[in-house]
């Protein structure tokens, strides 16, 4: 590929990932005064087939000047400025009018001229989803209604904050940090999945962080509700029209399948990949419609810890405007080293993002909360569900979170078992010295066991675990005799010893009378 063809590809990749009111700015200070790359890149914008994938007839509404709202009344609210547009809808930041209060809100309406009725449709149905949702990391809705020309609108809580991966990398949070916000999220998907709710459209743009770290998801509208009872209107499907966003969709929306909460699962998927590695599964640069339909829904993408280690194609000498996705830049990102970013990557998250890109739903994880626990396991250094419970995997996860409990234990028992073989070794040659004539048998030890007074099942093994190898230790130089500690319990069985007094010295005495 020419560098020329290599520039064009990465200024349209990035164009792709700013919001569309956004991307004539960004890409002429990208290009600066060279018009024909401009020219080219604005050409793959105009011809992207976008409306496979967005359920939006945007290009038939009329453009208009965001400002030609402000200062105008809705609703009992004051248009201060406009926050944000998309294809069909505007959002402003506003404030009472009445200034009985001050209170500053977001209002979002249909655009001017948007009066088709599916557009119509969706708005009241997203109005309605919203006004089923009561959850501290979802956007609020505060009120609603129409305009004099009949458009309606929505009233919801302003939230200040920035897109999830802006917020992790400016903060250059760990990758515990934020596994632990991806739980918080997941959380509150769970809950719109409970209300039955489907988001369809996870993405950080979506899903902003305020100034406290605190999560918000935001953007229901489209939103698939399933439950016939909310619908404020009939919904009307359109088989030649998908809604969703390129990048996090999942192989059945592609398809133009029936979604369900799992398909929410594999863009949480999405999501979390490029929140630990910085790059998204499949790019999306210059990709035709049949190309993206063919790796999303065929083909497996590289696990994380590979693609972490790789430079991205987009990351160029010839890339302008977007910033150098190295390993040694997202590792740093991530408060750490390119190596140890691969080496927290690889096993435990590795498999869990897998499992919920897996192409058939039923195969991801069943709910958003199922995917919150397996990485509340992770973090806590617990097996997860997304990999083969072996003896091994369980065996090494225990180890690494007792693993300072289980080194003092091993340290106690060397030092028993050194003080026992000197002892016996002492014993042995001072009745060698009395008696080396008529006294040729070897000091014998019986192993009683140690009591595990963690009373937790999972440490209930180091009592034999110990005590076996404490025999081991001390027969290896055949200097004493070792009575097994299966041995000294089936004598006091035998002799019906209560195991509450299994050390008083009587108790002990009659053990040693009958070995």
């Amino acid at each position: 590929m020419s560098e020329k063809r290599q520039q064009i590809n990465d200024l349209f990749s990035s164009a792709l990932e700013q919001s569309p009111g956004e991307r004539e700015a960004f890409l002429r200070q990208a290009c600066g005064d060279d018009q024909s790359l401009y020219a080219e890149v604005e050409s793959l914008l105009l011809h992207y087939d976008d409306s496979f994938l967005e359920e939006s007839p945007a290009s038939e509404i009329p453009s208009f000047p965001g400002h030609a709202m402000v200062g105008k009344q809705i609703g009992a609210y004051r248009i201060i400025r406009e926050c944000g547009h998309g294809g069909m809808a505007v959002v402003y930041l506003a404030e009472r009018a009445d200034r009985e209060y001050r209170k500053r809100v977001a209002v979002k309406m249909v655009k001017p001229g948007a009066g088709k009725d599916d557009i119509l449709r969706r708005f009241r149905n997203e109005r309605q989803t919203l006004a089923a949702l009561d959850h501290p990391n979802i956007v609020k809705l505060l009120d609603g209604g129409s305009t004099e020309e009949g458009l309606p609108y929505l009233v919801m809580e302003y939230v200040e904050g920035i897109p999830v991966d802006q917020y992790c990398d400016s903060h250059k949070l760990s990758v515990p940090k934020r596994l632990q916000l991806f739980r918080t999220i997941c959380e509150a998907l769970h809950y719109a999945h409970q209300k039955l709710v489907i988001h369809r459209d996870l993405k950080p743009s979506n899903i902003l962080i305020t100034n406290d770290g605190i999560p918000r998801l935001m953007d229901f509208g489209i939103a698939k509700l399933l439950n016939p009872e909310c619908f404020q209107t009939e919904l009307v499907t359109l088989s030649d029209r998908r809604p969703m966003t390129p990048q996090y969709a999942s192989p059945e929306q592609v398809r133009g399948e029936p979604v369900t909460p799992a398909t929410d699962i594999y863009s949480l998927g999405v999501l979390l990949y490029y929140l630990l590695t910085g790059r998204r599964p499949y790019g999306a640069a210059g990709l035709s419609r049949f190309e993206l339909e063919r790796l999303v829904c065929e083909v497996d993408p590289e696990k994380p810890s590979t693609k972490v280690q790789k430079v991205d194609e987009v990351d160029s000498a010839a890339s302008k405007g977007k910033p150098s996705t190295s390993p040694e830049v997202l590792s740093q990102a991530r408060d750490t080293s390119p190596e140890g970013l691969r080496r927290i990557l690889r096993g435990d998250l590795d498999m869990i993002v897998m499992m919920a890109l897996r192409k058939e739903p039923k195969q991801r994880y069943a709910s958003a909360k199922a995917f919150a626990n397996d990485i509340e396991r992770h973090l806590s250094g617990l097996p997860v569900k997304a990999r083969r419970p072996t003896t091994l995997y369980r065996g090494s996860k225990f180890l690494r979170r007792h693993h300072e409990s289980v080194a003092a234990a091993l340290i106690a028992l060397m030092l028993m078992a050194g003080v026992s073989t000197w002892e016996a070794r002492r014993i042995s040659r001072q009745a060698s010295s009395r008696n080396a004539a008529t006294f040729r048998a070897r000091p014998s030890v019986a192993i009683l066991g140690f009591k595990d007074l963690s009373t937790r099942p999972e440490t209930a093994w180091l009592s034999t675990a110990l005590s076996e190898m404490l025999t081991t230790e001390l027969a290896a130089g055949e200097q004493l005799r070792t009575v097994p500690g299966e041995t000294v319990a089936r004598t006091k069985i035998d002799l019906h010893l209560p195991d509450t007094d299994s050390l008083a010295s009587d108790t002990l005495a009659r053990v040693r009378q009958n070995l």
